[in-house]
C-alpha cells in the first residue's frame, strides 16, 4: 500500500477522532483549516473507501504528459552530435516541429544531461567548468559529457541588446563592413555585410577570400536592385572608401567607390572608429555566433553554396526574427530608376587615358579600340584625345569619349621596329650623309659667276 503524506495522515486521524467522539466538527475545521462542507465530504469518503480514500488517486501513476526517456536521450544525442554550437533557443527553433515540446522542456532535458548553452551567464559557465573538471578528474564524466565540454571551450560567447532606432528612417543610413573568421572550410574569409540602421535589417552579404572592393560593389549593386538607393553609407577608412593622404583627406570621391556614390547621389562617410557603425559590428558578432554553426551543420564548404545559403536562407531568417518592420511613412530609400545596363556602367572602375596615334587605348599593356555599339564599326579619334576607360560591373570594357559610350575591342599590340646593325665604315656613312645640291640650285649659279 502507498504511504500517506503528513497532510493526508493528519486528515485521516482528525476524521477518526470526529467519528470516535473525541472532537467536534467545529474543532476539526480549526485543526485542518477547511470548511464544514469539506469535513462532511471527508467523513463520507472514509465511510465509503476507508483509509485508501485519503491517498491521492494520481499517486504512483505516470503522467501522460511525461516525456519518455527515449525522447530525452534522442534530443541529447542530437544536440551533442549536430547542434552543439547552437544556443538552446536556436536549438529549440530547429527541432520544435519534430518534437512538439516547449522551450522550457528542452532546457530541462539538456540541463539534466549537464549541458549548458553557449550563451549561458558567466557564473553558470564558471560553475559548469568547475563541476566538469572535477568529474573528469575523478573519471565520473561520460564520453558524451567530455565531448560537449571540450566543444564548449572552443565556442565564443557573444551577447548584445538590439534597440530600435526610432530617430532614423529606413534607408537614411546603411552601414557596411567585413568580418574575418573561419566561416567554413579551413581558411579564414571575409564576410561583407550591409545593414540598415533604422530597421536593423541585413540588406545583403557576401563571402570573399579577402575584404575586397569587388565585395562592396556586389553588395551595393544588390542593395540598389532589391531595395533602392540609400541616402547615406557609413564605412571604415580602408582604401576602398578613403585615401589616407593630407591633400585628399576630405575628398572621399578620390576613390572609385566614392565616385560611384557621388554619381548615385549617396553621401559616403568613413571613420576608423568601430563605434561609428555599431549596427553592422553587432551583426558581425551575431553572425559569428550562429552562421558558423549552421554552415557546419549544412556541410557547406564551397564559396558559391555559402553565398547562396547566406542570402537565400540565413539572412531572411535573421531578418524575420530580429529586424523591425519598414515604416512606409519613414522611408528615405530612394527608388531605383536606373536600368541594369546603366548600373553596370556606373558601378565600375574608371580611369583617364589618351588615344594614341593609331586610335587605340592602352591599359595594362593591352591595346583596345573603340567600337560603335550599334554598327560594330571601329571609330577613329585623333591622337591625345582624352577618354574615360570603364571596367564595368560585369567585367566588360567600355570607354567614354566626348560624352559618347563605346565598347572596347582588344587588338594585337603594334610590332616594334627592329633596327639591324650596319656593316658600313664611318667614312662610308659620312659620304652617304653628304648633301649634294640640285643642278639648278642657286648656289651652283653663284659659284659659276
Amino acid at each position: 500500500m502507498l504511504q500517506m503524506t503528513e497532510k493526508e495522515l493528519k486528515k485521516l486521524n482528525t476524521i477518526k477522532k470526529i467519528l470516535g467522539g473525541e472532537c467536534t466538527k467545529r474543532e476539526a475545521v480549526e485543526i485542518l483549516e477547511i470548511t464544514t462542507r469539506q469535513i462532511d465530504r471527508l467523513i463520507l469518503k472514509y465511510k465509503n473507501d476507508g483509509e485508501a480514500g485519503f491517498i491521492h488517486k494520481s499517486r504512483g501513476r505516470e503522467s501522460k504528459k511525461k516525456i519518455s526517456e527515449n525522447i530525452k536521450e534522442e534530443i541529447v544525442n542530437l544536440y551533442i552530435t549536430e547542434y552543439f554550437d547552437y544556443n538552446f533557443t536556436h536549438f529549440y527553433e530547429e527541432i520544435r516541429e519534430k518534437y512538439q515540446l516547449s522551450p522550457k522542456s528542452i532546457d530541462n532535458i539538456l540541463n539534466e544531461a549537464d549541458i549548458i548553452s553557449p550563451e549561458a551567464q558567466h557564473k553558470t559557465i564558471k560553475l559548469y567548468n568547475a563541476n566538469m573538471k572535477k568529474a573528469i578528474r575523478q573519471k565520473e564524466a561520460t564520453k558524451e559529457q567530455i565531448t560537449i565540454y571540450q566543444k564548449r571551450q572552443e565556442i565564443e560567447k557573444q551577447k548584445h541588446i538590439r534597440r530600435s532606432s526610432l530617430l532614423y528612417n529606413y534607408g537614411q543610413e546603411v552601414q557596411m563592413d567585413a568580418a574575418f573568421a573561419i566561416w567554413y572550410g579551413e581558411k579564414a574569409r571575409a564576410l561583407h555585410l550591409a545593414v540598415d540602421k533604422a530597421t536593423k535589417r541585413v540588406l545583403y552579404g557576401w563571402f570573399d577570400i579577402q575584404e575586397t572592393t569587388r565585395g562592396y560593389y556586389i553588395m551595393l549593386m544588390n542593395v540598389i536592385t532589391k531595395y533602392g538607393i540609400p541616402k547615406k553609407i557609413k564605412t571604415d577608412k580602408r582604401g576602398t572608401f578613403s585615401v589616407n593622404n593630407v591633400k585628399t583627406k576630405s575628398n572621399l570621391n578620390a576613390t572609385q567607390f566614392g565616385r560611384i556614390c557621388e554619381e548615385l547621389e549617396i553621401y559616403l562617410s568613413s571613420s576608423s572608429d568601430p563605434l561609428f557603425k555599431p549596427n553592422v559590428e553587432r551583426e558581425n558578432k551575431t553572425f559569428k555566433g550562429r552562421l558558423i554553426a549552421e554552415l557546419r551543420h549544412e556541410n557547406i564548404m564551397d564559396d558559391d553554396e555559402a553565398n547562396k545559403y547566406l542570402n537565400e536562407v540565413f539572412i531572411p531568417k535573421m531578418n524575420s526574427k530580429f529586424a523591425y518592420e519598414i515604416n512606409p511613412e519613414k522611408n528615405d530609400m530612394r527608388e531605383n530608376k536606373y536600368s541594369l545596363e546603366e548600373l553596370n556602367i556606373i558601378i565600375s572602375e574608371q580611369y583617364i587615358r589618351k588615344v594614341d596615334n593609331s586610335s587605340a587605348i592602352k591599359y595594362k599593356g593591352i591595346y583596345y579600340v573603340p567600337v560603335d555599339i550599334e554598327t560594330g564599326e571601329i571609330i577613329s579619334f585623333s591622337r591625345n584625345t582624352l577618354c574615360t576607360l570603364i571596367i564595368a560591373y560585369d567585367y566588360t570594357y567600355w570607354c567614354n569619349i566626348e560624352d559618347n559610350l563605346y565598347i572596347l575591342s582588344e587588338i594585337e599590340a603594334p610590332k616594334k621596329k627592329v633596327y639591324q646593325k650596319t656593316t658600313k665604315t664611318i667614312e662610308e656613312i659620312n659620304r652617304s650623309k653628304a648633301h649634294k645640291p640640285a643642278p639648278n640650285h642657286p648656289w651652283r649659279n653663284y659659284i659659276k659667276n
